[in-house]
């Protein structure tokens, strides 16, 4: 029986805790956070969100696309039997429900520093919650 290629992906929440999963490498980022939060730890139900879509997945200080698949963001794979290294990422767990729609694509910006194609400012991204940080301690 031929092995299928794996992504193994360590999940780092804030509160330090951590669990590994390994998903084929054509797996999108919205499949994976169902995935995630359907198999979410008995343990860790003080920190369960009410649905995938208050889960982020951030790699290398970057919020993954839903619509991106693991192959794409060019993640690491390994085949079994084969030793893995796990690919860190972070999951952050939103406070609010994201909006229908709000989920915005990858921004442009020009060669002078401003966006490109939003047709939003500043003050209205940050109206409706568009700032977002990652603290690494």
């Amino acid at each position: 029986v031929p092995q299928v290629p794996q992504t193994l992906l360590q999940f780092l929440l804030v509160s330090g805790r951590r669990r590994s999963m390994a998903f084929e490498p054509e797996t999108t980022v919205g499949r994976v956070k169902e995935l995630v939060w359907n198999s979410w730890p008995n343990d860790w139900q003080d920190e369960r969100p009410p649905a995938p879509s208050y889960l982020r997945v951030l790699y290398l200080g970057k919020i993954l696309q839903d619509d991106d698949t693991l192959k794409q963001l060019k993640l690491p794979s390994y085949t079994p039997p084969e030793p893995a290294t796990p690919t860190v990422v972070h999951l952050s767990i939103r406070s609010f429900v994201p909006r229908e729609g709000s989920v915005k694509k990858k921004r442009r910006m020009s060669r002078s520093g401003t966006d490109v194609g939003r047709g939003e400012s500043d003050e209205s991204a940050s109206e409706h919650g568009g700032a977002c940080c990652c603290v690494i301690c």
